[in-house]
């Protein structure tokens, strides 16, 4: 029998299985729209796991956050996904309504959708991504950590970070002898610019602003020989020197905690040593702006970096008993 003769004499789909789609769907693309509200094909799989699941999105959320935390899952893959679905929860709550509510009764019994989804959210993952996705609270904190405080400080780092990228014309990795001239010249262009630095503050800001070139070029370098280390750790010592006057200034303390929170290549070193010596009201100061940080990352449960929050609270309470 040919094979066209197979399928014509083949009986149609039950009415569950019956695809619903007339084509390929990656998951950004728009599905349908309520009240001015956009729902993506990654909401709709989501909406459809969680009729099968039977504690709906919480569900879902819950071994999100379990692959987030196992090594033999991608924890990027697992909390784009969170993110979604913390988006989704809150497009359905501005329109009050429920996932049996979003979904029409054809994709309420699709087993087929059901497959696809399970197969699209926890075998494929998300290679195509919504907005939601690329915005994790991790990404959105780290950036935040990086540079988002700086329009808060009396002067902005933001000056001196662009002088010292330009240094870094590269895009890709370089080896031990491209990380020692890279190094040299970020530490003589920040001895050059110290010279034209009328103040305090501006000496702060620059170092500050080093601080963050530096963590970004250690994703570009090879530092097997620490020299990119030790260029960062003498703007650090600098910083921290400086900022034990400033540190009542507004945004210096919550620009630095959040620095130290976030910082990821070891390179941070003497900001426990630095928050155990201040005194009682600038160590006020740095457990309210902690307390905040900490209910933050709480929320969001990113328990690595809230260990890390809860060990410089730590640093700052040890001398106070």
């Amino acid at each position: 029998m040919m094979k066209d003769d197979i399928l014509a004499t083949r009986p149609p789909p039950r009415p569950e299985e019956r695809p619903l789609d007339d084509g390929v769907r990656y998951g950004p693309e728009v599905w349908r729209e309520i009240e001015g509200v956009a729902f993506c094909h990654w909401d709709r799989w989501l909406l459809r796991l969680a009729l099968a699941e039977p504690r709906g999105l919480d569900g879902i959320a819950r071994e999100l956050r379990a692959r987030a935390a196992n090594r033999r899952f991608s924890s990027d893959g697992a909390e784009a996904m969170l993110a979604q679905v913390a988006d989704l929860r809150d497009r359905l709550a501005r329109l009050a309504r429920a996932p049996e509510d979003v979904l029409d009764a054809e994709e309420r019994a699709s087993e087929w959708l059901l497959k696809k989804a399970f197969k699209r959210v926890w075998q494929v993952g998300p290679n195509r991504r919504t907005d939601a996705m690329r915005n994790t609270p991790r990404r959105r904190l780290w950036a935040r950590a990086l540079r988002g405080n700086w329009p808060r400080l009396p002067v902005s780092p933001a000056r001196f970070e662009r002088e010292l990228r330009s240094l870094a014309g590269v895009d890709g990795y370089d080896e031990h002898d491209a990380t020692e001239l890279l190094a040299f010249l970020v530490e003589n262009r920040v001895d050059v610019l110290l010279v034209t630095a009328g103040s305090d503050l501006e000496r702060m800001a620059l170092h500050r602003g080093a601080m963050t070139v530096i963590i970004e070029m250690m994703e570009l370098v090879d530092d097997s020989f620490a020299q990119m280390c030790e260029v960062f750790r003498a703007s650090e010592r600098a910083y921290l020197d400086l900022a034990r006057a400033h540190a009542g200034v507004n945004g210096v303390l919550r620009d630095l905690l959040e620095l130290a929170v976030w910082e990821d290549h070891g390179l941070i070193r003497g900001v426990e040593g630095f928050l155990s010596a201040l005194p009682e009201e600038h160590a006020d100061l740095a457990v309210r702006e902690l307390a905040a940080i900490i209910a933050e990352l709480r929320r969001e449960r990113l328990d690595y970096e809230l260990e890390r929050a809860l060990r410089l609270r730590r640093a700052v309470l040890a001398p106070w008993g």
